[in-house]
């Protein structure tokens, strides 16, 4: 009974969402498919996967599709082809073309084109894919601009593919002057190249050479350049002509990585970036973040967010580290947590492993000042340079966290002290927030005893005396010497800036702290 209710519930929720959806989709794609809405809807109906795809996207390739004649009834037959991308489909078509297929060139064809492009010559003519009066050899010869002629002993036997990569082999030697080195690590590294259209790898290296002035070294230098799109790369300047305020074309000779990126979501992230009021030069820093969608950018900004650790240093410059690097921050925020180690910078927590494992040997819990530096500029503005001057006074100041800071600012200001009381008392910030609340409410009492101790008319305080005299009351627990700023559970016994840390036995030289550590009460 319970697995039918859960059944019926499943199917209920999928009905309903089907029903709320396909008639839009189906309004949408039907005349690019060139069909009736209705038969549309129900090919939807039995193809509910159809409906994850992204519509604009989709829309696109079905444009692509009528352009080279594939039939309604095809797209309606084959709908499996719509999960390739369009780029996948254009390659595919192009390349299908380039070796004579002109009337076999349907929809099926291009669907099994990993399968037929591995195929025999005689085996395309056999099944009237190709004309059987077709030579091979000449048809790929016809397809480059530059003379083109490998030597090879061929017949119709010789499958498709190994002919073709002969053909790139000869262009590249040819067109870049490819050595045996340079063509042994195109075909180790990126043997793709095989799954590229003549005409499109072609235009690829006549856009980089003579739009981007890229020579020949930086081309080999950077082969995945050569799986470019086109289109993309015209495109490119003209959509996002300068990043982080510097002219495109020159940033791509420093960064060409970033070419291979499609320029409309690369200007979606810029406006991420501006939004969260990134400076240039920091931008400038971590241009490896263009190469992640914009959904990534936003789902890791609203993790960030969640995160209490992380979200108090969302206004820092270099956040983009902490998005770059969101995973593996994480993993180590709640591997120090384990550590009882408090403020590791945002530097330690995004920094390479060999960076990071020394941090966690040295067991220096303290931070550097950059962040500190950082929060109380937001905090104060104008007056942040002189708010971490006064609270480098203290001497245990870098053992404090900055998320401390900013929750004890956060409450004080709803207890309506002001910035100004705060920073009056601005080494209040240091102190754990339960021990400045349990003083100020002593205060608030007005306990006569109290009053005498101190000597003060304690109503007669303003709320920057209040917070003065809590302070005070604070560290009088702790005599004076600074050592108020430890919890309550952090064990120390003097001020020293070193922790004892426990360090677990995965710790090693081939640990790299790329996965999460393994709990105190796994098994070994």
């Amino acid at each position: 009974m319970l697995r039918l209710r859960t059944f019926y519930r499943t199917f209920c929720q999928k009905v309903a969402k089907e029903s709320a959806t396909s008639p839009d989709v189906a309004r949408l794609y039907a005349p690019h498919i060139g069909a009736e809405y209705r038969m549309v809807q129900k090919w939807l109906l039995n193809n509910p996967a159809l409906l994850e795809l992204d519509q604009d996207e989709t829309v696109k390739k079905l444009c692509y599709l009528k352009y080279v004649h594939v039939t309604p009834d095809e797209i309606l037959e084959q709908p499996q082809v719509l999960f390739n991308h369009l780029i996948t489909l254009e390659n595919r078509t192009t390349i299908l073309r380039e070796c004579g297929l002109v009337e076999g060139l349907t929809l099926n064809a291009i669907g099994n084109y990993l399968k037929l492009i591995r195929k025999s010559i005689v085996l395309l003519k056999r099944n009237h894919l190709i004309p059987k009066d077709l030579d091979m050899y000449e048809q790929l010869k016809r397809q480059f601009e530059c003379a083109v002629e490998p030597k090879l002993q061929w017949d119709d036997r010789t499958l498709l593919q190994d002919m073709r990569i002969r053909f790139f082999n000869e262009f590249l030697t040819k067109r870049l002057d490819f050595g045996a080195a340079e063509l042994e690590k195109l075909w180790k590294s990126y043997s793709k190249i095989k799954h590229k259209s003549f005409g499109h790898t072609q235009r690829v290296i006549d856009i980089l050479q003579y739009d981007y002035k890229f020579s020949r070294d930086k081309l080999v230098a950077n082969m995945y350049l050569l799986h470019a799109d086109p289109e993309n790369l015209l495109r490119f300047p003209v959509e996002v002509p300068t990043i982080g305020g510097i002219e495109l074309k020159e940033l791509v000779v420093r960064n060409p990585k970033i070419m291979m990126v499609n320029h409309s979501s690369v200007k979606q992230v810029i406006g991420i970036l501006k939004q969260l009021d990134i400076p240039d030069g920091e931008v400038l820093k971590s241009l490896a973040l263009f190469t992640l969608s914009p959904k990534t950018i936003e789902y890791r900004l609203e993790r960030l967010m969640a995160v209490k650790e992380f979200e108090v240093l969302t206004k820092h410059p270099r956040v983009l580290r902490l998005i770059q690097y969101h995973t593996k921050a994480a993993i180590r925020l709640e591997y120090l947590q384990q550590l009882k180690v408090r403020c590791a910078s945002l530097d330690v927590l995004s920094s390479n492993s060999q960076n990071f494992e020394r941090y966690v040997r040295e067991g220096c819990d303290k931070t550097k000042g950059k962040d500190t530096g950082h929060v109380l500029k937001h905090i104060f503005k104008e007056r942040g340079e002189a708010a971490l001057k006064l609270i480098k006074r203290h001497p245990n100041w870098y053992h404090v966290p900055v998320l401390q800071m900013q929750e004890t600012v956060d409450a004080l200001l709803k207890k309506k002290f002001t910035l100004d009381d705060i920073f009056n008392n601005i080494h209040v910030l240091l102190y754990p927030l339960n021990r400045i609340e349990e003083k100020l409410t002593l205060l608030q009492n007005g306990d006569p005893k109290l009053q005498d101790e101190l000597g003060v008319e304690l109503y007669r305080a303003n709320k920057t005396q209040l917070l003065a005299l809590a302070l005070y009351l604070v560290e009088l627990d702790f005599h004076f010497t600074g050592d108020g700023v430890w919890p309550e559970q952090v064990q120390q016994s003097d001020s020293s800036s070193t922790i004892n840390v426990e360090l677990p036995s995965s710790l090693s030289g081939e640990y790299k702290f790329g996965k999460k550590p393994p709990s105190a009460n796994s098994s070994t």
